[in-house]
């Protein structure tokens, strides 16, 4: 059995189920359709397929290493940089993650208020944009390497705000970089490597596979890297 123990086991066997009963519901659903050839039930199915990996692999995992790989790269990151060591229950860290939350806030806001102040129609923020996004990644990425914990805590939410303007094709190995550093990850050719080949997965099971419309993003040159990638694809 490995490392496994009960627990894993159960929390295995719960997802495991779950696939099952979602995909014996998706028999009452499952209609074609003349632009999908996989049908109504395709979709639903891939996730489900995604749910049934998941698992595995984390069963796999535990197999393997147990419950110390896991709480091992935890501890690493919570370490922060050996520079600027954080006490992450102290009122400084809170302020200092709170601040870091707060940036992508400030970039959905900014552009707009200068665009506003200087009479702009909404799609000429394109420039603006692109030079409130640039010294707010940098700061952001200072920000963070001085509090990776919070770092991760407030990454997603950076990304969801740069998503519209930047496009998922253009943010999403970025993004897939930055939380394996988050997460203590140091090696560069491994960090590409794993960046590059999560991408490619996505991208084949979202746009080729399922046809699902990823954001390309509204701000050149993101806009046209995206479409660039949606025609190779389909």
């Amino acid at each position: 059995m490995g490392n496994l123990k009960t627990g894993h086991l159960v929390e295995a066997g719960l997802w495991l189920l779950l696939a099952l009963v979602l995909f014996i519901f998706s028999f009452e659903f499952n209609k074609p359709i003349e632009i999908y050839k996989f049908g109504a039930s395709g979709w639903p199915r891939a996730i489900i397929l995604m749910i049934v990996l998941a698992a595995l692999g984390q069963l796999a995992w535990h197999w393997k290493r147990g419950e110390g790989g896991a709480t091992s790269k935890l501890n690493a990151a919570a370490d922060d940089s050996v520079e600027a060591p954080e006490d992450h229950s102290s009122l400084n860290w809170y302020a200092h993650t709170f601040a870091m939350v707060a940036i992508p806030f400030i970039y959905l806001r900014v552009p707009d208020f200068l665009g506003g102040m200087m009479g702009l129609p909404p799609d000429g923020l394109g420039t603006i944009k692109l030079l409130t996004a640039f010294p707010l990644m940098a700061l952001f990425g200072w920000m963070a390497y001085r509090n990776q914990v919070g770092g991760m805590l407030a990454l997603p939410i950076f990304f969801g705000a740069l998503l519209e303007d930047m496009g998922f094709y253009a943010l999403a190995p970025v993004f897939a970089m930055c939380v394996m550093y988050l997460m203590g990850e140091r090696r560069i050719g491994w960090m590409a490597g794993v960046a590059a080949g999560v991408f490619g997965i996505l991208l084949f099971m979202f746009v080729k596979l399922l046809y699902v419309g990823l954001p390309t993003g509204n701000i050149h040159p993101f806009y046209d890297f995206g479409t660039w990638i949606v025609t190779i694809l389909q």
